[in-house]
């Protein structure tokens, strides 16, 4: 019965299992920083976490490949970027993302004032006008995200993203449509985003004193809306160029080089490090790095792991056999909910009420905050996330699949 109340169906699922692996790769580095929050004190930081990329930004580039292949097949089938077009991309988006996280906000919010009320305390949510901006994705949309569901801050940039990209493309074919080719249009709508946002980073990292630090630019919405482009832009060559997308040689020696980058700048950036830099005289020119050029480096090096990725169609051997396909397609489809629930919902509202009184104390929070969040987030995805997703079916058209290699 358990196993039924469980069960995603991931055997009939139709899933290209490389890109499986990225996203659910993405939410466990997530979810396993998050986890270290339990052992307070007694976490002493293991080394390998240090090597680990960044979650969140394989998060931006696989949803940039996704969503940026989606908006492609969709202009070049239309052979138009209109209104209607803008619309049902817009609704199928919104229908993914939006009820899921507007569920789990507002919850936090009653249950805040539940508990305020059955404590006899004052409630410590933030004032209405901050409310207001998390419905409205603006909480972090010029400065820092308040501390209220900080976590928010990356699902506010890929939202914001989905709003711009495609009206960069629509403006960008008013103007040149005549005159273009449509591939023209969609890489001159990718480099605006990417060289735009770039230029505006640069700008301001020149203005401000290197002294202010890296001024938390990684979860400001205006300094941050190229970091899905790179996903987009390798979507584009998938798109235009399918014969290099395909060279089996070439996508073996970009995950090489794309991982080398990513595990280079993931370490180089870690605080293991940091010491060596201010030693070295060198803290001022990584604070002027992790302002600037950190952004594009990262988010390049993933983009080069998407062809092969993208290539790794079904799990064979070992994969298949010992069930490792079906946990990382399961984690896969729950990614979002798990996104959505690991830090404020489960561990800040819940596991961290638990006191770490010692190291073995530590761990069973860390076991218990785990098992929260596989079993609620399946929970959510299946009972609330996938159906409401499916309503999106009647109430938009269907978008251009994905064509299988």
């Amino acid at each position: 019965m358990l196993r039924k109340l469980f069960s995603l169906h991931t055997e009939t699922a139709k899933r290209v299992f490389g890109l499986d692996i990225m996203r659910a790769a993405a939410i466990l580095i997530v979810v396993d920083a998050h986890a270290t929050i339990a052992l307070k004190e007694y976490y002493s930081g293991a080394f390998w976490h240090h090597l680990l990329p960044d979650g969140v930004e394989l998060f931006f580039v696989l949803s940039g490949f996704l969503i940026g292949g989606i908006l492609i097949r969709s202009y070049e089938k239309n052979e138009k970027f209109d209104r209607s077009l803008l619309l049902n991309f817009w609704t199928r988006r919104w229908f993914r993302t939006l009820p899921n996280y507007y569920l789990v906000l507002t919850g936090l919010i009653v249950f805040a004032l539940l508990r305020a009320w059955r404590s006899g305390l004052q409630h410590t949510l933030p004032d209405q006008g901050t409310l207001l901006k998390y419905y409205l994705f603006v909480q972090n949309f010029a400065s820092y995200v308040p501390d209220f569901f900080p976590e928010t801050w990356s699902l506010a940039i890929e939202e914001w993203s989905y709003i711009t990209l495609p009206l960069v493309l629509w403006v960008i074919h008013s103007l040149f449509s005549a005159r273009w080719p449509r591939q023209r249009i969609v890489l001159a709508t990718i480099l605006f985003v990417i060289v735009g946002t770039n230029i505006y980073r640069f700008l301001m990292a020149f203005q401000i004193p290197i002294s202010e630090g890296e001024l938390g630019y990684r979860g400001i919405v205006v300094t941050r809306l190229d970091a899905i482009s790179y996903g987009v832009l390798a979507a584009y060559i998938k798109h235009y160029f399918p014969a290099t997308w395909k060279n089996d040689s070439l996508r073996r020696r970009l995950l090489v080089v794309g991982l080398s980058l990513t595990l280079l700048a993931a370490f180089t950036s870690s605080i293991v490090i940091l010491k060596f830099y201010g030693d070295a005289g060198l803290f001022p020119a990584y604070t002027f790095y992790k302002r600037t050029l950190y952004f594009p480096v990262i988010g390049i090096s993933m983009a080069l792991l998407m062809p092969y990725m993208d290539g790794w169609r079904t799990a064979t051997g070992a994969w298949a056999k010992f069930g490792i396909s079906r946990f990382i397609t399961h984690i896969s489809l729950i990614s979002y909910s798990m996104y959505l629930l690991n830090l404020t919902p489960i561990m800040m509202t819940f596991v961290e009420r638990i006191p770490t009184t010692s190291l073995s104390v530590g761990w069973f929070k860390v076991g218990l905050f785990w098992g929260l969040v596989l079993v609620l987030s399946t929970l959510l995805f299946k009972f609330f996330e996938r159906p409401v997703t499916q309503l999106r079916e009647q109430l938009s058209a269907k978008e251009p699949t994905q064509l299988v290699n």
